[in-house]
Formats: structure tokens, C-alpha cells, sequence
């Protein structure tokens, strides 16, 4: 016997009072959830009266095999700018610092011509099963512009409709670009196609996460890395009107409860926004990368990152270029970190008078900051020089001068100055 003909009869039986009110109340509710037309056309057993979300946004039903899902498009012709910039430059820059930076080999062949960008908007942040993604955004390149399609799920008996179309978005396309992703869209779009048992594609895509780089170049130059806030702050884009992350799952809940869309219809152009300022921002990532002299460093902090990005990577030459750009403009704040890295890549490309000059400048300049310098003078001398002496003597000055060393750096030192030691011995013994 169904739950519905369960409280039917027992509703016979007992109709007085409180017990056939609550049961009463049981049976509408089950109503709106087996009829989804129902449910959303009424609130608590009475018309809404607010608007559909077809009055309010151009959209149209699109049927899948598992029920009909509202799909929103809108495309953006090449000539189109979005904080300045054409969409469609992001196809003109190189694409190999996506593999560089985020050192996963499965990006080596991205091309941002078949990647499918993607933005979900959920009734929650936390994740796990309870959390719904209400709204999934994907832009790509088609033709001569930039598409943007949102899928929308009025309640939750559209769920699997619009993984079924997501689905299908995702088969044309052989890269994803989210911002923050990795962590929360893509987890959680995974855990949905599970739930509603259909086959996710996610898995076979590689994923091109932007916010992990932007975390390695801006994170010191920008108040934080959200994307608003790189908007903002680097960008040059602004939102007009927009709604606040943080409301987003409100205005879902209210919107199923009321079925009025007057509030969640803003929701879209929100979405729309994030998806346009991804492939801005991952233009702006690739060109930063490629040609550091192509934007004005803030402060000198951007190219001094990007000099130790280069480093890590091996690109001596590039890296040396950006830390004396970065040299050259950065504050006080910033100077000794900066000469300490440039005077890494001058010892790399064997510029010893460079590297010495800054070695020696730094302690001048600050001696009781570090022992760095002390260090690598120290080594100069070792190595390079042959001069004992001068080494033994730069490693005294460096316990004299030095403030507070810690236990990785006082081991150095002693290890240095026992080198040092046993080499003089032997220098000693064969004059004799």
C-alpha cells in the first residue's frame, strides 16, 4: 500500500481534532512532491503569486529521456569586451603556461577552442550529498563567438534532466576551466551524477582549476583571491546590481518554497558574469606569463613572484629579467626577498660579481636579518676563491651579526665553518 493510501485510511479513522489536521497537511505535501507542475504552482495548497522563471528570463524547456530542463543562452560575438578585452584574445595567447603552472601533464594539449568553462551556482558551500548544484553555467568558443548556456533546475525532480543535458555539453568538449573547481564544483557535479545513477564524464576531463595560479601570482598584490575580487583589483570589471555570493542558496530555497522567480532570476546574470571573467582572467594568467612586461607590475611584488615562478621552472634568463624589474620598483618591504632570489639566478648563470655585490649589499643594508648572505659569501669564498680565511671569517661575522638564528641555520653555519676548517688543515699540512 502507498504512503498516500496509508494516511487515507488511517485519516478515516481518526478525523477529529489535531491528528486529521497534521495528516491532512501530510497528504498536500506529498501531492507537491509526486506532481512537480503541483509544486510549483502552489505554496502550502494555495497559488503563488509571483512570476515563473519563464516570464522573467529568456529561456526555453529543452526535453531530456528523464523530463524537460530550462536552459538559458546567450552568445557573445567575437568584438565582444569584457573588462576591456575581447573574449576571443584568450585563443590568440600561448597555452602552455596552464601546464607550467599548475604542472599537470594532462594540459600540456589544452586548447581553449575545446574546453568548456564551468560555474555552478548550489544550495550550499559545505558539500557532501545535501547539496544541490540548482544552476550549472558553461561558456565555450563556438563558431564566430562565446556561448554561454545555463542549465536551471526549478525543483528537485529536475535534477537528473539537467545532469542529462550537462552531460551531453560535456561529451563536445575535451578540457574544463573552473575557478575553484577542483575543490568544490567539479567534487560536488561528481557526487550528483552518482546520486541520480548516471554516467558522470567529469572524471575523463582534465581541469584547468584558475585559481590556483592566480593564488601564485596575485595572492600578495590582491586583498584576497576570490574572483570578485580579482575582478576588481585586476580585471578592470565591475558588476552592476550583482548578488552576493553568500545569498545565492536564500534565494533558491525561497524561490522552491514561494515559486515566485523574481528574486533567483538575478541569479543568472551573477552566473553569467563568473563564466565571462574566467576566460578573462585565464587570458590574463597566459599573457602575464608569457611576456611579464606586457602589464605594470604593482609594486614590483607581481614580477618578483613571477621571477621565482621562473626559477622553479627552470627559465634562469626570464627569471632574471623579472626580479631586477622587480628590483626596480618594489618597496623596502620587498627588497631583500627580491635580492635574495636575484642573486640566486645571477649565481645560476655563473654572474659571481652580480651575486657578491648583492650578498655583500644585503648585509650592509640589513645584516641582522638573516644569515643568507653570510652563507653564500662564505660559499664564494670556499669554493670559487679558495680563500679560507675569508670564508672562516664571513661565517664569525655571521653569528656576531645575525640576531636570531635558528637551529637549520646555526647547523649550516657549523657545518660551513667545519669545511672550511678541514680544508685549511690540509692546505697547512702540504706547505709543510
Amino acid at each position: 500500500m502507498k504512503i498516500r493510501d496509508k494516511l487515507n485510511c488511517h485519516s478515516i479513522r481518526r478525523r477529529d481534532g489535531e491528528r486529521a489536521t497534521v495528516l491532512s497537511d501530510l497528504r498536500r505535501r506529498l501531492d507537491r512532491l509526486s506532481d512537480p507542475r503541483r509544486a510549483e504552482a502552489t505554496t502550502h495548497g494555495y497559488p503563488h503569486r509571483g512570476k515563473a522563471i519563464e516570464e522573467l528570463v529568456d529561456g526555453q524547456f529543452i526535453p531530456t529521456p528523464f523530463g524537460e530542463v530550462f536552459v538559458v543562452m546567450e552568445s557573445h560575438g567575437f568584438g565582444y569586451r569584457h573588462g576591456g578585452v575581447l573574449l576571443e584574445e584568450l585563443l590568440e595567447v600561448p597555452y602552455y603556461p596552464a601546464h607550467c603552472i599548475t604542472k599537470d601533464k594532462r594540459l600540456k594539449g589544452i586548447d581553449f577552442s575545446r574546453t568548456l568553462f564551468i560555474d555552478t551556482e548550489t544550495t550550499g558551500l559545505a558539500g557532501g550529498t545535501g547539496t544541490y548544484a540548482f544552476m550549472v553555467g558553461v561558456g565555450s568558443f563556438q563558431g564566430g563567438g562565446f556561448t554561454v548556456q545555463q542549465l536551471f533546475m526549478r525543483n528537485h525532480s529536475e535534477e537528473k534532466a539537467m545532469l542529462f543535458q550537462l552531460g551531453e555539453l560535456l561529451d563536445r568538449h575535451d578540457f574544463l576551466v573552473t575557478f575553484n573547481g577542483k575543490n568544490f564544483d567539479i567534487p560536488l557535479l561528481e557526487t550528483r551524477f552518482i546520486l541520480s545513477r548516471l554516467n558522470s564524464p567529469l572524471a575523463d576531463k582534465p581541469n584547468y582549476d584558475l585559481l590556483f595560479p592566480s593564488r601564485r601570482i596575485w595572492r600578495r598584490t590582491c586583498h584576497n583571491c576570490r574572483l570578485v575580487t580579482l575582478e576588481d583589483q585586476l580585471l578592470d570589471i565591475h558588476r552592476e546590481d550583482d548578488i552576493p555570493a553568500e545569498r545565492i542558496p536564500s534565494l533558491y530555497f525561497d524561490f522552491v518554497r514561494t515559486g515566485d522567480a523574481r528574486k533567483i532570476s538575478r541569479v543568472f546574470y551573477h552566473n553569467t558574469m563568473d563564466i565571462l571573467s574566467m576566460v578573462i582572467l585565464a587570458h590574463r594568467i597566459h599573457l602575464t606569463y608569457h611576456d611579464p612586461s606586457a602589464f605594470s607590475s604593482r609594486r614590483g611584488i607581481e614580477h618578483m613572484i613571477l621571477g621565482k615562478l621562473f626559477m622553479e621552472h627552470g627559465l634562469i634568463e626570464k627569471a632574471t629579467a623579472c626580479l631586477e624589474e622587480a628590483l626596480k620598483g618594489c618597496d623596502e618591504s620587498f627588497q631583500w626577498e627580491t635580492m635574495r632570489f636575484l642573486s640566486l639566478a645571477y649565481k645560476r648563470r655563473g654572474l659571481w660579481e652580480r651575486s657578491v655585490a648583492l650578498w655583500e649589499d644585503m648585509i650592509s643594508w640589513d645584516g641582522r636579518r638573516s644569515s643568507f648572505p653570510y652563507v653564500e659569501l662564505a660559499k664564494y669564498y670556499e669554493h670559487r676563491v679558495k680563500h679560507y680565511p675569508k670564508a672562516l671569517e664571513t661565517v664569525r661575522k655571521a653569528f656576531e651579526m645575525v640576531d636570531f638564528l635558528g637551529f637549520s641555520e646555526r647547523e649550516a653555519l657549523l657545518h660551513r665553518r667545519s669545511r672550511v676548517l678541514k680544508k685549511e688543515r690540509r692546505m697547512g699540512n702540504r706547505s709543510l
